[in-house]
């Protein structure tokens, strides 16, 4: 009994194992990074002009604000 409670304890691990450590698609993502990467901005250069509608309503665009003041966007979490 206690024979196949260790095999049942080693396969599960052994799984778990190859689940974690497996590619998933690497091929795709690396891809998708690659596109990423030849479309985002890089550091010191301009950002793309955007427009949004703000929580209260208003339309901001980014280059009639930087046109008046510098501009900061931050992406970031407060939790």
């Amino acid at each position: 009994m206690l024979r196949h409670l260790l095999r049942f304890g080693f396969l599960v691990a052994l799984l778990t194992l190859v689940m974690v450590t497996a590619p998933s698609d690497v091929f795709a993502q690396s891809e998708r990074f690659e596109k990423f990467a030849e479309t985002t901005p890089r550091a010191g250069e301009q950002a793309p002009d955007f427009t949004l509608k703000t929580l209260d309503g208003e339309i901001f665009t980014l280059s009639e604000a930087a046109a008046n003041q510098p501009v900061v966007i931050e992406f970031g979490s407060y939790t």
